[in-house]
């Protein structure tokens, strides 16, 4: 009888030995998993750089120069991955580029705005909760529409017409499908940017503008996203590697900007619209054409 609960307590012991070695080494797993700068591979950390630096400058220089940094964050992030990974670099951008411009913005111009954002929020919050993505015959209108905008801004260039003044229409229009479109795809600078150049803004004042409208928008994106990615299914839009993917990218992001400020005075007025319909048409020809 003794011989027997001796072996029933070594059995015991045994196996709670066995629990505690297989907990360790899942603990030491997850460490690993979630906390190792081996997640990213050196090309990642490449394309973190290369994007962040072109967000820099379309935030401190060239409305709109950021085109091709969606598509190269897409190398590595899909889904709902890939706005919250942009997400993160453009906010850094979007400090540096308030704290520059802050002075020249155009409040007029931005306060109208604002309920038609919301009202584009909502909507895109709708589209991810519901279908998950932007659809391509979204895309397609949005693009057709930029086109036309930018056709339309080239005639009144060409005609010298004056600038179209602020109107309630105008406002709903872009604010509600640049809100919208920001949301889903972090890609609204054609739409905003068409606006501002229908304005007839200085480039100091279009700069001051969208970096005061973009750190806005973008703050009040990160409580939306994350509501998002914990009540709905589809995912999270800020995971730990997006999170590494950011800090990985502020060299980029510093490099950029430093570039920008020093491009923006030497860039004349014209040279500037003219940079800003060429790029505002390319975003909307890259939204035609899809991934």
């Amino acid at each position: 009888m003794a011989i027997t609960l001796r072996g029933r307590k070594s059995e015991e012991g045994r196996k709670r030995k066995e629990r505690a070695d297989t907990d360790r080494m899942e603990c030491f797993e997850t460490i690993e998993r979630y906390y190792s700068p081996v997640m990213l591979t050196n090309g990642d950390i490449a394309l973190a750089l290369i994007a962040a630096f072109m967000i820099g400058i379309s935030k401190t220089a060239i409305p709109g120069g950021g085109l091709l940094a969606t598509p190269v964050v897409a190398v590595t992030f899909h889904g709902r991955g890939l706005p919250g990974a942009t997400l993160g670099i453009l906010l850094m951008a979007d400090v540096v580029a308030v704290r520059t411009y802050r002075q020249t913005a155009r409040w007029d111009v931005l306060r109208p705005l604002v309920p038609w954002v919301t009202g584009g929020f909502a909507l895109g919050a709708w589209f991810f909760i519901v279908i998950g993505k932007s659809g391509r015959t979204l895309d397609i209108v949005i693009a057709s529409m930029i086109l036309l905008i930018v056709v339309l801004q080239v005639w009144r260039i060409i005609r010298k017409s004056p600038p179209a003044p602020p109107t309630l229409s105008a406002a709903g229009f872009f604010g509600t499908t640049g809100g919208f479109a920001t949301f889903v795809s972090n890609n609204a600078g054609p739409i905003l940017n068409t606006y501002f150049t229908r304005l007839g803004l200085s480039k100091a004042e279009f700069i001051g503008s969208s970096s005061w409208f973009y750190f806005i928008v973008n703050v009040a994106k990160v409580p939306i996203y994350l509501a998002i990615g914990w009540w709905s299914t589809g995912g999270s839009f800020f995971t730990r590697r997006s999170l590494i993917f950011d800090l990985a990218a502020i060299p980029g992001v510093l490099a950029g900007v430093f570039l920008g400020r020093w491009l923006f005075h030497r860039i004349t007025q014209e040279t500037f619209l003219e940079i800003v319909l060429v790029l505002s048409a390319a975003g909307a020809v890259k939204l035609l054409i899809g991934k």
